[in-house]
């Protein structure tokens, strides 16, 4: 995951991808290219002058549409390529950005030098088409001996500090946030698993196929560098995690994805949010809650899609997650619930039409899992204590008929309950709205939560309905947010 090669490295691995590209040819074979990852749209490369004069035109009809170029080393290096990367990037169409390959090592108390360093070198601008100036934070490259290796010589405590340094004077002189690129195995090391830059927009580098584990600190990635090379793109390439317009948005100095806003309330019948707007995860995460801890609260948490992550908070408020995991496949449906009655919830995942109960403790690295099938293709997973027992069963919702298919034993296949409720293609929802212990079902139409108050069992029909949120792009969710036993509305943007 090295982004940075020693010259004489560089050389020797230049030989042999051009001794094994010649006997290819030879064979009438072209080279294998690095697969851009499914589920991403906006392609980049990272560069530097050891990918020589590079061809910004040509560079850019391949897809590319955004970039770090190397602009500084220390407090002494300017990349030779730097500016004519910059000027032909942009002037092709190119997001373009500028990164310094940072040099702990110069001393523990250059950081802000070293900041400096790369400000009067990137010739950055706030003009929309810049990226945030990024440090570059990873294992030394002329070296593999300690004690330069792997940290620089710096203790946790001196790197996190530096690394703060660096930033913050970055932060100061340009008004955005530094951009840093790392991988979890350096930075877990060598900074301590430090938590405390999840405010910078962060570029991984796991040529695994995936992004992975994410370094500590972060629940989110603003660009993944997937390969160390390419054999027909100049540098290392990488994705954009986003579209292309959130790609412009980061550029124009917004977040490089969309944070969730969460907007929660206590009281079924208030139509405004009662609790201070949790800000945590980001979109295209989708947006969960659960009693993690057993203390009777829910607490919002997010899972990733893109990767099948979840990020499980107690404390959502502070931005961090406390656990982090990976569970079933990239996009699988999350779910979550108490599976075996010990006051604590957990996670799940629906990929067809099984439901994958995870029922190792969140705070737990070991994985244990049942599963059940159930229901038909199209049909929404909604999962509840229906009989008051201490247990969350899985059953399904059809949007097509506005359709509860509720039941106590899923293993079995068969609904216990069906109940018609909303409309068709509403949002179903599910929470015990009284108290009693046993949860029941709701619908959202337009800005109407719609809370079914007699039991799943009963035929007959009993609502209480709040309007609340706005209807737009917007989705609901429910929870015991003060721990009094009922469930109520909010929405999350």
């Amino acid at each position: 995951m090295f982004r940075r090669l020693s010259p004489t490295t560089r050389l020797r691995r230049l030989a042999a991808v051009m001794a094994t590209a010649l006997s290819l040819l030879a064979l009438g074979v072209r080279p294998a290219e690095a697969a851009v990852p499914p589920g991403y749209t906006v392609g980049g490369t990272d560069v530097s002058n050891h990918a020589g004069t590079i061809d910004w035109a040509q560079t850019a009809a391949k897809g590319v549409r955004f970039g770090w170029a190397k602009a500084t080393e220390g407090l002494d290096f300017v990349d030779a390529q730097y500016s004519a990367n910059y000027r032909n990037a942009k002037a092709n169409g190119v997001y373009i950005g500028a990164y310094a390959f940072g040099r702990p090592d110069k001393g523990v108390n250059t950081g802000k030098a070293q900041a400096d360093w790369l400000i009067a070198h990137a010739q950055y601008v706030n003009d929309g088409r810049t990226l945030p100036l990024q440090l570059d934070i990873e294992w030394p490259w002329w070296t593999t001996a300690a004690p330069m290796y792997p940290c620089y010589g710096l203790s946790t405590s001196q790197m996190v500090t530096w690394i703060r340094d660096f930033v913050d004077q970055v932060k100061a002189r340009t008004g955005r946030e530094a951009s840093i690129y790392t991988n979890p195995n350096w930075w877990n090391q060598c900074t301590g698993r430090n938590t405390s830059f999840s405010a910078n927009p962060l570029e991984t580098s796991n040529y695994s196929g995936s992004p992975g584990t994410l370094p500590a600190g972060w629940s989110r990635f603003t660009a993944w560098q997937y390969a160390g090379s390419s054999s027909t793109l100049p540098g290392s390439p990488t994705v954009f995690n986003g579209s292309a317009a959130d790609l412009a948005a980061f550029a124009a100095g917004g977040n490089s994805l969309g944070v969730l806003d969460f907007y929660l309330s206590d009281s079924q019948s208030s139509s405004v949010a009662t609790r201070p707007v949790v800000h945590y995860g980001n979109s295209p995460m989708v947006p969960i809650r659960g009693d993690w801890n057993g203390d009777g609260k829910d607490t919002v948490s997010a899972f990733d899609p893109t990767t099948a992550t979840f990020y499980i908070s107690d404390t959502p408020e502070s931005g961090q997650a406390s656990y982090t995991f990976r569970y079933g496949d990239p996009g699988a449906v999350p779910f979550v619930g108490d599976w075996d009655g010990d006051g604590k919830d957990n996670v799940g995942v629906r990929m067809g039409l099984t439901f994958y109960m995870r029922t190792s403790p969140v705070t737990s690295g070991t994985e244990t899992t049942t599963s059940v099938a159930y229901g038909d293709p199209g049909m929404l997973p909604v999962v509840g204590d229906w009989n008051g027992d201490g247990k969350d069963t899985v059953s399904a919702y059809d949007p097509k008929s506005g359709t509860f298919y509720i039941s106590d034993t899923p293993q079995t296949g068969q609904a216990a309950y069906v109940v018609r409720y909303g409309d068709a293609n509403a949002v179903p929802l599910a929470g015990d709205w009284d108290g009693d212990g046993k949860d029941n079902i709701g619908v959202r139409m337009g800005i109407g939560f719609y809370l079914r108050t007699s039991p799943v069992t009963s035929a007959t029909e009993t609502t209480v309905s709040v309007p609340y949120g706005d209807g737009g792009a917007e989705l609901p969710i429910t929870g015991d947010w003060d721990g009094d036993g009922k469930d109520s509305q909010g929405v999350v943007r």
